[in-house]
């Protein structure tokens, strides 16, 4: 008898540098577009690095320290997680009974953390302190909003070149809980009143409040009796960085790089906007987005012409068997969408 495991982790990453002003850092210094110091990276506070450790549980561990809050802070903006583990007798077959498959479903999402130091000038933070408005419940940090955006395939068999194996998928998204409640609060309001209301400029309303865009990531494991591997990562959010985990090792990223336009760079310190940022709020309002209001069909064909041109998988990894290669399995099995 032998033990078949394996584990695929994505993490979410919205790059930055120290926002702590008082002490030599810059408030507007990440990948959030600023609109003239008027929103979202005057508003929040990014994950203050530009790039991830190799080892899973140092990511885990990592937090950020800024004088607005007591306690650390995780240095992440998602993390999406599958292992699955089985039996073989034989090294083609999978013990039905042995089967069994874990996922993140229980783990609290990251905090979404309002800047806000002596002297800086912040919208959110003034509706947080207001006496006259409870929009926040007085809260300046609160749960990224996964509430409906989590999906979950559960453990189906496979067979590749008369190789049992097992596989599952999991889809997570998740939103700025600030943004949410601004979103209902514009429609609740109306955009006149919620200008007044606020004190917004109508600038710095843009599609991103109308409709809030989803951090996401559409994770994929198959684990082979042979024990062979591949872990594919569908489809993910534009914006901002992702990165693939294997076995708790760093094996893949997307692109999504500080520097200059001309060099390739996606982001840089102190500006209105950035080209990534703006599809990514686009995307959310048509068929691309796996949480489009439309049905989960138009997703799939969008996924389906999307995979024929690339970039999809956004990111992937796999390992040989003593059978199979990882190349055999990735043509074989198609997405595996968990719905």
């Amino acid at each position: 008898m032998v033990e078949r495991a394996a584990s695929a982790t994505t993490v979410t990453l919205l790059p930055g540098h120290s926002e702590d002003s008082a002490n030599g850092g810059d408030d507007l210094d990440s990948a959030m577009p600023d609109y003239g110091g008027k929103c979202l990276d005057a508003w929040f506070v990014a994950d203050q690095v530009t790039d991830l450790p190799d080892d899973l549980r140092e990511v885990e561990e990592m937090r950020k320290h800024l004088p607005e809050y007591d306690e650390g802070l995780r240095q992440y903006r998602l993390k999406n997680q599958i292992e699955l583990s089985f039996s073989t007798d034989d090294g083609r077959t999978v013990v039905d009974s042995s089967v069994t498959l874990g996922t993140n479903a229980n783990e609290k999402p990251p905090y979404v953390a309002v800047e806000g130091q002596r002297g800086e000038q912040n919208l959110v933070r003034e509706i947080i302190e207001r006496d006259d408005l409870d929009w926040f419940g007085g809260k300046s940090k609160l749960r990224a909003d996964v509430e409906g955006k989590r999906f979950e395939s559960g453990a189906v068999r496979e067979e590749v070149g008369g190789v049992e194996g097992v596989r599952a998928s999991v889809l997570l998204g998740g939103s700025d809980t600030y943004i949410e409640i601004m979103r209902e609060k514009f429609y609740e309001l109306g955009p006149v009143e919620f200008l007044e209301t606020t004190g917004m400029d109508v600038e710095t309303v843009p599609a991103f409040v109308v409709q809030p865009p989803n951090m996401y990531t559409f994770l994929e494991l198959a684990a082979m009796a042979d024990g062979t591997t591949l872990v594919r990562v569908w489809d993910a959010s534009r914006y901002p960085k992702h990165y693939l985990y294997a076995d708790e090792r760093k094996r893949d990223e997307t692109d999504f790089e500080e520097g200059s336009r001309l060099s390739g760079g996606e982001w840089r310190q102190n500006e209105n906007a950035n080209e990534r940022f703006g599809q990514w709020a686009l995307e959310e309002q048509d068929l691309r987005s796996p949480f489009s209001p439309r049905a989960k069909s138009g997703y799939e064909q969008y996924l389906d012409h999307a995979t024929s041109f690339g970039p999809h998988p956004a990111m992937t990894h796999g390992e040989g068997g003593e059978e199979l290669t990882a190349s055999e399995v990735s043509r074989v099995l198609p997405p595996l969408f968990p719905w």
